[in-house]
């Protein structure tokens, strides 16, 4: 069943049983999440809430549930701050009376992610074993399986298996155009998320245009994010700085998500552009790792400082150098497995010790 049409029928119920205004509240809060208002989304959910206990439909509850999970795993990259009630979610979605809801596989992808956002790589290996046994139940005409394949192949990545992922990839795209689809969005951004990592920004270049000539008519906010900062990351690659400079969207528009893979984009521009390393950045990165430490995601945060610290460095600003790794070395143990994190970090601090060194050799 479509879960939208279903929707659809059930609000035209629920108008007609009194509760409108409740349903105005859903309808404004799904156009929130769309449009990336994350704050405003947030404010209504509980009335949201309300209306799916209220109801006692187990489907709306799943349905309420997971698109809070979008704004605030997909959005807001929550993770230990989400994930028992994404886990209590998983748990509710499965059972007998919702198991058949359209919505239900969709909150296995919500588990994988705030999985992925505590600990991308530390859990790896459970992700693209819940990715499988998922995959193993769907058809490759339902768009719950790019969702799921994305998820398999951004956990290959996190293990280390670039190739491995291409390959895969391959095989759920053929899969998806023999069942007459056409590739989602999500399938494009990891399909370039792999390439860039292989650093293959040529063909890369080659899946973006693929891209941007399937953008017919409205495209919602989230869509051109998504898009825009995957294009900028490609061009910072292929050294096409000025194209990737005007393509960066403004700080305060972007969403969590969406700001890391701008950081991705800035951190390859800036070694041709050592200029533009300016306080404004400083206060950007500062506020970056503090929303990753604030909502558990605890690699999160050491990626961010593994960014960051060089970039102090190179502005001379050993206090910003010093913190962020002061923070970074609190998550350590928060891992699932370590995947080298010690040893970066340890990286991190000889870089931070050399520029003192050579701070106290210029002063002498």
């Amino acid at each position: 069943m479509d879960i939208w049409s279903w929707l659809g029928k059930l609000k035209a119920e629920l108008r007609e049983s009194g509760k409108g205004q409740a349903v105005d509240s859903l309808d404004r809060m799904l156009q929130h999440i769309f449009n990336l208002e994350v704050t405003q989304a947030q404010a209504l959910l509980p009335e949201v809430k309300a209306l799916a206990k209220t109801v006692g439909n187990p489907w709306l509850e799943v349905f309420v549930g997971h698109w809070e999970m979008r704004n605030r795993v997909g959005s807001l990259l929550e993770g230990e701050t989400a994930l028992a009630q994404v886990v209590t979610l998983f748990e509710r979605a499965n059972r007998e009376d919702a198991r058949q809801c359209p919505q239900s596989v969709c909150v296995t992808q919500d588990l994988v992610s705030c999985y992925a956002n505590v600990d991308g790589a530390g859990w790896a290996e459970e992700r693209i074993a819940v990715c499988d046994e998922t995959l193993q139940r769907l058809d490759p005409s339902w768009g719950c399986f790019s969702c799921i394949s994305y998820e398999k192949a951004d956990a290959m990545l996190d293990d280390g298996r670039p190739e491995d992922a291409l390959a895969f990839l391959d095989e759920q795209q053929d899969k998806i155009l023999a069942a007459g689809q056409p590739n989602h969005d999500c399938m494009h951004e990891v399909r370039i998320a792999t390439l860039l990592q292989l650093k293959r920004p040529e063909q890369a270049w080659a899946v973006m245009a693929e891209w941007d000539a399937g953008v017919k008519g409205h495209e919602w906010p989230t869509e051109r994010q998504q898009r825009l900062m995957y294009k900028a990351q490609v061009l910072a690659q292929l050294q096409h700085d000025d194209e990737a400079w005007a393509l960066l969207l403004a700080e305060d528009e972007l969403i969590p998500r969406y700001r890391l893979f701008w950081l991705c984009a800035l951190e390859e521009l800036l070694r041709r552009a050592p200029e533009r390393n300016t306080q404004a950045l400083a206060k950007l990165l500062q506020k970056v790792i503090e929303q990753h430490d604030r909502n558990g995601a605890h690699r999160l945060v050491i990626q961010v400082a593994a960014i960051s610290i060089p970039l102090a460095l190179q502005r001379e600003d050993l206090a910003q150098a010093r913190h962020h790794l002061k923070l970074a070395r609190t998550h350590i143990g928060q891992l699932r497995r370590d995947r080298g994190a010690q040893t970066l970090l340890e990286s991190l601090a000889r870089q931070i010790d050399a520029t003192c060194s050579q701070g106290e050799t210029t002063l002498r």
